[in-house]
């Protein structure tokens, strides 16, 4: 090693420490005696910013730069001028094949990422350099040194590691994931986005993404791109995306920065998740609760009316009792028909066996065409033969034993769908016409306004008989049923 020139900048702390060590107690022997090749290569060594170390002599004693030192931590300054077996123990099993093979052959050893087992300080650790081990030889060709110049690339294996765990992850993830630049140029996609989105990777990598975002929407897209150039949180939320087809697809988007190396902002990443079947289903909870309002609004108004009319002017308290029970039963068989159906719709022929069921239903014929009804004609269809048959039993067919009645129905499909529903008792005792109309014949008639349709009930000498034409479209409205009180 040369004598310092003066003038020249101080080249360091080591220097100094090579400068004053005594070389003379060791298999280098004094530093005046070292081969010139040698003291050169220390002092480009020395003076260099990269990080260098040599593994001088037989026993490869230690000569390393400011840059280097570093890189090994706690080992430094008592690895330096003793035998790299010492103070690189934990790894030499590893490093020593690595530098008589350079010794040995005098070829040059170069590696990228090569991993190291190394305690320095902080706990054992594999750490990662690129290296280029070359020989320096002395005037008679003999490698006299192992010149080693590294770069210690453990944050750059472990950042490209976690990438590549990302990348992974990313690639198997049955959510929609995506990347984005600043510029909102889409930079990364994975099948999860394809299957989603419906663009396959090639159509949609380094196209804009506001072809997936409404046309509406797109100053949304700007502002979350806003917030994350500035560092800022944006929240998981729902929005509306839209499908190459053209189909808008709701999602829950959950957004974060993408950061480089360095830890700048260079873009965003993206995690869609359908939620088009909770929102269906949402929505068609908001369409149940509607509709389970208006069945229950119409049920307690029929039950009002029933209570109603059973009680006005009652004189005998028991028997009114017996047919408002009887008839808030039929009720409730009409809607157990329809729980069984899931109130979609339901059979005419069993709501006519159900409503019949109490009377004497060996006396009564009942025939026509397979026909569904919607829940709210069932109901009213139940209610009216319920009321129909229990004066048939009281006064009419039923009340003698000859007397019979006939329940049949007909289907009407030319224009508006229709059903026809005629009821006809016959061998019962004389009818006469009430003076005025009972209950019976007013919930007759609010059950055939609630269907839109129409009815005809007749007092003929031979039997009562009641014929009713109504939609099939029928359904509930938000209107109660409104029975009014005849005086």
């Amino acid at each position: 090693m040369s004598d310092r020139v003066p003038g020249a900048p101080d080249p360091g702390e080591i220097a100094t420490r090579v400068r004053n060590f005594d070389w003379a107690s060791t298999s280098l022997g004094p530093m005046a005696s070292w081969p010139s090749q040698l003291r050169a290569a220390i002092d480009i060594a020395l003076a260099s910013q990269a990080q260098i170390v040599l593994f001088c002599g037989p026993e490869f004693l230690a000569v390393y730069n400011d840059a280097y030192a570093p890189t090994i931590g706690t080992k430094h300054p008592a690895a330096l001028g003793r035998p790299a077996s010492e103070h690189w123990s934990e790894l030499w099993d590893d490093l020593e094949p690595l530098l008589r093979r350079v010794a040995d052959s005098g070829e040059t050893v170069f590696a990228r990422d090569r991993a190291f087992y190394i305690e320095r300080g902080a706990g054992p650790e594999t750490v990662f350099f690129d290296i280029s081990y070359s020989p320096v030889r002395d005037d008679k060709g003999e490698v006299v040194a192992i010149f080693c110049v590294v770069s210690e690339t453990t944050d750059r294996v472990g950042y490209e590691a976690k990438l590549n765990r990302l990348a992974s992850i990313v690639s198997s993830s049955q959510d929609a994931i995506l990347g984005i630049d600043l510029d909102l140029t889409v930079t990364d996609w994975n099948d999860g986005a394809e299957k989603l989105y419906g663009f396959a990777r090639d159509e949609i990598v380094g196209k804009s993404v506001t072809a997936l975002i409404p046309p509406d929407r797109l100053d949304e897209e700007a502002r979350i791109i806003e917030q994350i150039k500035a560092g800022g949180h944006v929240e998981p939320h729902e929005t509306v995306r839209m499908n190459k087809d053209g189909r808008p697809v709701d999602v829950s988007l959950s957004v974060s920065p993408i950061h480089d190396a360095r830890g700048r902002v260079v873009g965003a990443s993206k995690i869609a998740r359908d939620i088009s079947d909770r929102k269906a289903a949402e929505q068609a909870q908001k369409v149940l609760v509607g509709e389970l309002n208006h069945r229950v609004k119409n049920l307690l108004a029929t039950v009002l009316a029933i209570a109603r009319q059973t009680f006005r002017n009652v004189e005998d308290l028991d028997a009114s009792r017996s047919s408002f029970e009887a008839r808030l039963l039929n009720l409730a068989k009409a809607h157990d028909l329809l729980t069984t159906s899931g109130w979609e719709k339901a059979s005419l022929q069993q709501v006519v066996e159900n409503a019949l069921a109490p009377f004497s239903s060996s006396r009564i014929d009942v025939a026509g065409p397979p026909l569904k009804l919607q829940p709210k004609a069932a109901v009213a269809v139940a209610l009216i033969l319920h009321e129909l048959a229990t004066n048939a039993s009281k006064y009419g067919a039923l009340s003698t034993p000859d007397g019979r009645v006939s329940v049949t129905w007909t289907v009407e499909d030319e224009g508006e769908a229709r059903f026809r529903l005629s009821w006809r008792e016959a061998g019962g005792p004389p009818v006469v016409a009430p003076a005025r109309k009972g209950f019976g014949s007013r919930l007759i008639e609010s059950m055939v306004f609630q269907l839109d349709g129409t009815f005809e009930l007749t007092y003929e000498p031979d039997g009562v008989s009641c014929r009713i034409d109504a939609p099939l479209s029928s359904d509930w409205r938000d209107t109660d049923l409104d029975l009014v009180d005849q005086k």
